[in-house]
Parts: structure tokens; sequence; C-alpha cells
């Protein structure tokens, strides 16, 4: 069947879409903006069907003017590429690859740094224009600088709460499976509240000593963002944390594709 050709339109809406270690985020990027997000498990692919299908409904022609994606799973970005490709005979534009870097990163090695941190950091330094730290809180944690000239400077990775719980259970003898949580003293009162303590009040911890570390390069405390799928569950012990923003990585795929077209003079 001969396809239709259409002529493209950088003012009509993209799909983009955020494939995490645990969860894939898709939204339109419209006027500039992240419209309608919604996130499913990286392994379900009768929601993704589902969520493509509702962001898809309603574009005209039933087609995005373009799929944008960063990524940090290669096996899940090439099941959604071809994906996309039977569903709307398109090409995806992969952050990275067809698509530029948004920012610049002072880095040893530029094309290994996750997407995900570049995306975050350059829709948080775009919204502020100074000197700010970076904080996503997911599967792992990543903590990141960006200087007043709008370059990432680098960052720092660790494992999340749950992963780090998961891993005192699977990793020792007795230590058993725990959920999350924050008991209302400082020190646990059995194996589980101990093993809650030491992550989550850890982790917290870690994060900001980190921020302490970069504001002392800096000669003074940068501007700390927050986002991430555990951001809600730390929220209120995160009192050091600026500002908190939801699908701040979406957000910084959508100005990766905006900045795109404007080097492409669309």
């Amino acid at each position: 069947m001969i396809q239709p050709v259409y002529e493209f339109d950088p003012e009509a809406p993209a799909l983009l879409i955020d494939i995490g270690n645990t969860a894939v985020k898709l939204a339109i990027w419209h006027e500039n903006g992240v419209k309608t997000p919604v996130s499913v498990s990286i392994g379900d692919a009768d929601a993704f069907d589902q969520a493509y299908a509702a962001h898809i409904e309603g574009m005209p022609r039933n087609k995005p003017a373009a799929t944008v994606i960063g990524s940090v799973v290669p096996d899940a970005l090439e099941r959604i590429r071809e994906y996309v490709l039977e569903q709307q005979n398109q090409d995806v534009l992969v952050i990275g690859e067809r698509i530029l870097l948004p920012m610049d990163v002072a880095v040893t090695d530029a094309q290994g740094i996750g997407v995900d941190r570049v995306c975050a950091a350059v829709a948080a330094y775009e919204t502020l224009e100074r000197a700010c730290a970076i904080v996503d809180i997911g599967t792992a944690v990543t903590v990141d600088l960006v200087d007043d000239e709008g370059t990432l400077r680098g960052g720092a990775i660790l494992p999340g709460v749950h992963l780090q719980l998961r891993a005192l259970h699977e990793f020792t003898a007795q230590l058993p499976k725990v959920e999350p949580s924050f008991p209302d003293q400082p020190y646990g009162r059995c194996t589980t509240e101990a093993m809650q303590i030491g992550v989550c009040r850890g982790v917290v911890g870690a994060i900001r000593e980190l921020i302490e570390a970069y504001a002392s390069s800096l000669n003074r405390w940068p501007h700390v963002v927050a986002t991430g799928g555990t951001l809600e569950f730390l929220q209120p012990a995160l009192t050091f944390v600026d500002t908190m923003v939801e699908h701040l990585t979406l957000r910084g795929i959508g100005v990766a594709y905006r900045k795109h077209l404007e080097a492409l003079g669309a």
C-alpha cells in the first residue's frame, strides 16, 4: 500500500517517549509544553498500546509530527522503534542519534552519559538560567550539576531506595524483603525498621552531601531541582530541595526536539 506523503508541520503536536529502567512515559509536546503525561511499566505491552493509542487519537491525521525518544534501555528502545515504524510508517527521532544532546556536557565520555540526565538538566536550566543541581530519584538516583553557563559539569549515581532494599534481601541470608518507609524515630527498633531507616535516610543524606560538595565547588549553594518516580515518597525529607517538578525528563526531551527544529530552520 502506498503511504500518502504529508508536508511536515513543525507546529503540529509531537509524541514524546521517555524509556527508563522500570517505566515508559509518554506525553504530547505542543506549544512548548508537555501535555497528558502518562507512565506505564516497561514490561506491560498492553498498557503501552493503550497509552500510545490514546495519545495519537485526536492528532491531525492521527499522526504525530514526530516521535521523539529518550532512552536508557537499548532493548526497549529497539522494540518501540519497530512498533512506531509499524504503526505510523515513521522513523523515530532518538536523542543521541538523530537529535543531538540538547546542552553542552563537560564529561569525558559525552556519548556514554545517560540521555535522561541530560534532558532533565536542560529542562531545569532553561527555566532557571543559572547554576543548579538536578536530583532524579528513581531506580537509580542521579545528582547532577549544571553551571551558570548552562554546561552539565557531571554528577553522581547511586542505587535508589527500592534497589538498595532489594539488594539487602537478595544478597544476605536473613534480611527480609522490605518496602520503603520512614519510621517515626531515627533508629530502628527491629530489622525491618533498621533497613528502612538505613536506606531511606541514607539516600537523603547522600543527596545532601553531594549537593554540599557541589556548593563548595561553586562557592555558593545551587538551586536544587528534584524529580523522579520516588520523589513523592522522599519529598518530606528533602527539605533542602528548592523546586520539585514532575516529568522533568519528558520536558527535556521536548526541549531537545525544539532545539533540533531550530537547528534545521524549521
